[in-house]
């Protein structure tokens, strides 16, 4: 089902992930009625779901096709995607957008395909309802959840799949990506930096040209905290506002999706196009993009403790090193409680009070 020599293939977005498409690629073989996405924010996991599932229904992984345009775009019909509204899956889309749909035949093809995103945010009340549907496959419907993490309370389920493991796109290959994109060398490597295992973040940053001072304005930050609320509240305002001026590299991107869909429905005569499921992607991405945004500034919070604490003489006192070390600690509680939904603007306040300063006066 490979594609042929000189044939775009469907995995050719899917970068850094060898092994990933080389299981999927025998997967499509013998395939299950379930499969477990797993890998770190931004890894490419979302493309290569819809990737498998073109891979699926077309019986070839050729990108050219008519089937794999459609699936690749999160148009095709018999390919549902489920997103999530509001902080978690909830039990109404589970039985709604899952078991039901899992229920119905397909339009065009030989089978029905559901993807999942973000399943690691499922309700604890939907996954009884969801296992069911896991335990007893009608042999019609492939459900392919994919997830950021498994956590004990999914450990169930996740044995009813087949998982299917993704890492972070390595440094180097998402610099050489970028270089082959025209990005200089120097410039593609803070990049990579701030991504952070995400090509596509990457890729879009690579418009940003604000990014060298949102660093900088972290990089800062410690040496203007003074224990006080008031001083907390007015960065963690600073922080708000720089992130939602981050975004906009991202807006323009989706409208520009939009206008290329709207040109292709013009011509082609399709009606809608598809163009409802793309803003609600673009709606489920920017959330995505701004906990990203955040979590790769308190990253650079991160790496001034760390130079703090490296820069510590052996004679140093033990509490200034303890201190230090816990500020570290603190950061990257912060920052996966972002990735589960935590109230945003508490989380950095509580962090920024309790934060050493780092003032050089």
């Amino acid at each position: 089902m490979a594609a042929s020599t000189g044939t775009r293939s469907v995995f050719d977005h899917v970068v850094g992930q060898d092994a990933a498409i080389e299981t999927l690629r025998a997967l499509a073989d013998s395939p299950a009625h379930a499969y477990l996405f797993v890998g770190p924010p931004g890894c490419g996991k979302d493309t290569a779901a819809r990737a498998f599932a073109a891979l699926r229904l077309q019986g070839s992984e050729d990108a050219n096709g008519r089937t794999a345009d459609l699936v690749m775009r999160g148009i095709h019909v018999d390919v549902h995607e489920v997103e999530r509204e509001g902080a978690s899956l909830l039990i109404d889309t589970v039985r709604d957008e899952i078991v039901a749909k899992a229920g119905q035949s397909a339009v065009e093809a030989d089978r029905r395909i559901i993807i999942a995103f973000e399943f690691h945010l499922l309700s604890d009340i939907a996954r009884p309802v969801l296992l069911k549907t896991l335990e007893e496959p009608d042999g019609r419907t492939e459900i392919i959840l994919v997830a950021d993490e498994v956590s004990a309370e999914m450990t169930t389920i996740a044995s009813r799949c087949v998982r299917v493991g993704f890492v972070p796109v390595p440094d180097d290959l998402i610099v050489a990506a970028l270089e082959a994109e025209g990005v200089p060398t120097d410039r593609a490597t803070e990049l990579a930096f701030v991504a952070a295992g995400d090509l596509e973040r990457a890729r879009v940053l690579a418009a940003d040209t604000e990014l060298s001072n949102r660093i900088a304005f972290f990089r800062d930050v410690p040496q203007r905290l003074d224990s006080r609320l008031s001083t907390a509240v007015a960065l963690v305002a600073e922080i708000s506002a720089a992130i939602e001026a981050a975004l906009e590299p991202y807006k323009l991107r989706h409208q520009s999706e939009i206008d290329d869909l709207d040109e292709r429905a013009r011509q082609l005569g399709e009606r809608g196009g598809g163009r409802t499921k793309v803003v609600e992607r673009h709606k489920r991405e920017l959330r995505r993009f701004r906990t990203d945004e955040l979590r790769s500034g308190l990253r650079v919070l991160s790496l001034v403790y760390r130079e703090a604490m490296a820069a510590l003489g052996t004679e140093a006192p033990p509490h200034e090193v303890i201190a230090l070390s816990d500020a570290v600690h603190a950061i990257r509680l912060v920052s996966d409680n972002l990735r589960r939904n935590a109230n945003e603007r508490l989380q950095l306040e509580n962090l920024l009070m309790n934060l050493p300063s780092l003032r050089r006066d």
